[in-house]
């Protein structure tokens, strides 16, 4: 057992460092608070005095995959996200903003804070499908996309402008499955007639015309008969092509027979056409008759008397 003086001694020694070691835990304790309380106001500082907001549309508002809509059209439809920090910013209402464009199938938008706040925006367009008018004497004023939508073309200047032109009245409305449907048929028509379809006018619903380049078909109503209706085309192709010149319309709205509509007026005038035609040649072969009559009467020993009763007697034919 330790004497008295020593045992007082250790015991002063272990209070030391109880003290010691109390203090540098307490030095500890104020150093992470005061990290603590640094790093806070760091962050409400950065929070609150950094530009966390975009403020420049034409440089931090980016725009991808866009061809034939405007930027300007796309960065337009964002303006509200202009001094709006990014954290604020919903992304999905901004997406059906830029949604909302006829133009625009599908926007993706994602925002950054880093290196500078910006908004990135990449698009997908629609595809374009057909030309829309009122009427062939009119331009054309929009265009008719694969999933339905009307582009107009005022609107959008640079939208593609397919050749295959629709004809139809104002309040006309299609889906993508109309659309889909539609281009079967006219896929179907141009095959049987191996024939470009230039325009499908449905300004009379339960009257559709088809205009090829060379033929006119008279749908009727499109309805789930019409496919069945058009596989008949290749049935009569040799009677088309003998009255190519006098054929008015095919009619393909009856489910029993395929009346054709033949003008009357342009029928005597192709016969005529073929009778000029075939006199023509029966005079062309009767001067070639001439000629080689004449070449071989030259080269004979009669006088050149014989070839004017030659030519004579080859005039009636």
């Amino acid at each position: 057992m330790l004497p008295v003086d020593q045992r007082k001694d250790w015991i002063k020694s272990r209070r030391r460092k109880r003290k010691n070691a109390r203090g540098t835990r307490l030095r500890r304790q104020l150093f992470r608070l005061f990290l603590l309380v640094s790093i806070v106001s760091v962050c409400f500082a950065g929070f609150a005095y950094l530009p966390w907001s975009v403020s420049d549309s034409d440089h931090e508002i980016i725009v991808k995959g866009n061809h034939f809509t405007a930027t300007e059209q796309i960065r337009k439809v964002l303006m509200d996200a202009l001094y709006t920090p990014v954290f604020e910013l919903d992304p999905k209402a901004q997406e059906k903003r830029v949604e909302a464009l006829e133009t625009i199938n599908n926007a993706f938008v994602r925002r950054y804070a880093f290196p500078r706040p910006h908004v990135v925006v990449e698009v997908l367009e629609e595809q374009p499908w057909a030309s829309l008018g009122y009427d062939p004497a009119q331009p054309i004023h929009s265009v008719i996309a694969e999933s339905g939508r009307m582009i107009p073309i005022k609107k959008f200047p640079r939208v593609t402008v397919p050749e295959l032109k629709i004809y139809a009245s104002s309040n006309l409305k299609m889906t993508a499955l109309d659309v889909k449907q539609w281009a079967t048929w006219v896929s179907y028509i141009e095959k049987q007639t191996k024939d470009q379809v230039e325009f499908v006018d449905m300004r009379k619903p339960f009257d559709v015309n088809v205009q090829t380049n060379q033929l006119v078909l008279k749908l009727g109503i499109p309805d789930t008969a019409l496919t069945q209706r058009l596989g008949r085309l290749t049935t009569i192709l040799p009677t088309l092509r003998q009255y190519n010149d006098s054929l008015e319309y095919v009619d393909l709205a009856l489910d029993n027979n395929i009346p054709l509509k033949i003008s009357k007026a342009k029928l005597e005038a192709s016969k005529a056409a073929e009778k000029e035609a075939a006199k023509g040649g029966a005079k062309q072969n009767g001067k070639e008759k001439i000629a080689k009559a004449s070449v071989q009467e030259g080269n004979s020993e009669k006088p050149p008397e014989v070839e004017p009763q030659v030519s004579s007697t080859s005039t009636p034919l």
